[in-house]
């Protein structure tokens, strides 16, 4: 069995940092296709703003099954089952690729379907089908990479994710500008380049792992109770992935509905904060992973420190990009938009937006925990719930109707952090109320009760 990491602010952020490297640098991957888009022509960056997004709703199924893979492997890991380890990755990783080729399948099939429900015009439909339905061939890849990357960080090796999200940049960036200027390909370049990106980096994951993760054992009907395990503890984040998707469109309609400027201000401050739930969900993450292991372990007490470690850094990731947006926020505006009455709305909404996240960094300590714990359905509960009792409807009283425009947007998202809060915290004393008893709990196996 692995010897546990006493819980520090140190242990918890040498997991978390790359995990933050890799989401950067993938927010980064988004931002040069879209400045290189931008430059061909509008219509490639309408193309590429409608597309872009189905493309990753495809992916939902595929992130939620590797966040199960890593709970999974984090239980066995800190139980000191290699051989178990090895079982949940490859099992992982059969499932996921086969689920990624459907959808994948899926994708290519009904994309042009999926544009024209969007809305898309024609001068976009035909650019914007040609994009999906050269990325359908990534999913597959995709889903590899998600995997193998699960599964390294429930071992801890966090790395792996940020290596692959450097390779992908430094074949993306090069490639695209080849494949989109030179060849002249636009919109298809691009999604060409990320379909090359995708591959060189699930190539890479599979060298990387052969060494990294140890080889499973074959014992017969262990793969479909595997999968069993897995699907419970997937299904609900899929499902969490899904609806959140659907909440950020429709908090985009609602800045649609109050004017174009309104819309154009809420994308800047959307931008602003996903880079700062970048920074909370590589902390998430981590605690997870560790507080998972302590679980496989059977204890219950460590556990419970490495989430009281886990709000102290969640604070301090809220804290940090926060102060930097708030100092250099008028700067940055200058230099991302030209008109002044859209840099006045977003720097106006920017103080609460970033307000409103300390207690959704709070509500995730408790997510965290309660994933670790493989009780997934938990957290699907809460957020839906305050999504929708909350949520959207405080959204379009507040922003719309009330007239408070983006700031009544962020209101509701404070609202709904204060209930995930609330609905987590008695799930998460239950779970973890007891102490685990001394002279057994070693012995225990994680799967006993975590799933």
């Amino acid at each position: 069995m692995k010897d546990p990491v006493r819980p520090t602010l140190r242990g918890a952020w040498i997991l978390a940092c790359p995990l933050l490297v890799a989401g950067l640098t993938q927010v980064a991957v988004n931002i040069v296709d879209t400045v290189m888009l931008a430059r061909v022509s509008t219509d490639a960056l309408g193309a590429f703003a409608l597309a872009a997004p189905v493309y990753l709703i495809a992916l939902i199924v595929v992130r939620g099954w590797a966040t199960a893979v890593q709970v999974r492997v984090a239980q066995c890991h800190g139980a000191g089952r290699p051989e178990d380890v090895g079982r949940v990755a490859r099992t992982g990783l059969i499932t996921s690729a086969a689920a990624g080729a459907l959808i994948g399948a899926a994708l290519h099939a009904a994309a042009p379907l999926a544009l024209t429900a969007l809305g898309a015009a024609d001068d976009v439909l035909g650019p914007g089908t040609a994009y999906l339905r050269v990325l359908a061939f990534a999913v597959p890849f995709a889903a590899v990479s998600f995997t193998l990357q699960a599964a390294c960080a429930g071992i801890g090796a966090t790395r792996a994710a940020m290596y692959t999200a450097l390779l992908v940049n430094l074949v993306n960036l090069p490639l695209g500008l080849l494949l989109i200027f030179r060849a002249g390909l636009g919109v298809t370049g691009a999604a060409l380049s990320t379909l090359a990106a995708t591959v060189a980096g699930t190539a890479f994951l599979l060298v990387y792992c052969r060494t990294r993760l140890p080889s499973p054992t074959r014992e017969p009907g262990t793969a479909r109770a595997e999968t069993g395990r897995l699907w419970r503890i997937g299904w609900p984040e899929m499902s969490t992935l899904g609806i959140g998707y659907v909440n950020e469109a429709l908090f985009a309609g609602f800045a649609a509905r109050m004017s174009t400027q309104d819309l154009a201000a809420y994308r800047i401050v959307d931008n602003l904060t996903l880079v700062v739930f970048t920074f909370l969900g590589s902390a998430s993450t981590a605690i997870t992973i560790l507080a998972g292991q302590e679980l496989g372990r059977g204890s219950t007490r460590n556990a419970r420190a490495w989430k009281r470690t886990g709000t102290r850094l969640l604070l301090l990731m809220l804290a940090l990009p926060s102060a930097a947006a708030l100092v250099l926020g008028p700067v940055l505006l200058g230099w991302i938009t030209s008109d002044a009455e859209v840099a006045r709305r977003a720097w106006g909404a920017t103080p609460l937006a970033l307000l409103s996240m300390a207690p959704l960094a709070v509500g995730m300590s408790y997510a965290a925990l309660l994933r670790a714990a493989g009780d997934t359905r938990a957290v699907l509960i809460a957020s839906v719930t305050s999504d929708y009792l909350l949520l959207i409807p405080l959204g379009w009283i507040l922003g719309i109707h009330a007239g408070l425009g983006l700031p009544g947007l962020y209101l509701a998202w404070t609202a709904f952090g204060l209930l995930y809060c609330a609905l987590l915290l008695p799930r998460y004393r239950r779970r973890f109320r007891r102490e685990e008893p001394a002279h057994h709990a070693a012995s225990k196996a994680p799967q006993e009760d975590l799933t």
